[in-house]
């Protein structure tokens, strides 16, 4: 079983009218469109700020880049990127 599916079974259900909201707000604010699942992990990880969510939300955000088409370097660059930036 891969990181994408693991997290997504262990994953604790999220409203979808959040995610919709996240995805907006990160567009007004860092210019960036995000996915569903992008969003679902990024509200996830901004109510419950630890290192091993943070690493795990990285991992998990650069599977799914990789399984939409990013090279892997890459992937898990925009996904360290885009988790920080979030955060900070």
């Amino acid at each position: 079983m891969n990181i994408y599916q693991r997290l997504r079974r262990e994953g604790e259900y999220v409203p979808g009218f959040l995610i919709k909201l996240w995805q907006i707000r990160i567009k007004e604010k860092f210019g960036v469109e995000v996915d569903s699942d992008i969003a679902e992990v990024i509200v996830k990880i901004v109510h419950e700020r630890s290192t091993w969510k943070t690493s795990r939300a990285e991992k998990y955000i650069a599977a799914l880049l990789k399984a939409k088409g990013e090279p892997k370097e890459r992937a898990e660059n925009e996904a360290k990127d885009l988790v920080r930036t979030i955060l900070e």
